[in-house]
């Protein structure tokens, strides 16, 4: 996989997080954060909505 696919698919989970008002991920600024921690937020946060 290319950087630039990775960049692209980084940015797009940061902005799903900053749709569902998420804008750190344990006191970092989500573009500071790891990319499966960024996964596991929006995973939460949206099994946390469907309930």
């Amino acid at each position: 996989m290319t950087t630039m696919h990775k960049q692209l698919k980084r940015k797009a989970v940061i902005q799903q997080l900053n749709k569902l008002g998420i804008h750190s991920v344990e006191g970092q600024p989500l573009e500071d954060a790891i990319y499966t921690k960024l996964l596991k937020t929006l995973a939460r946060k949206r099994a946390s909505q469907d309930c």
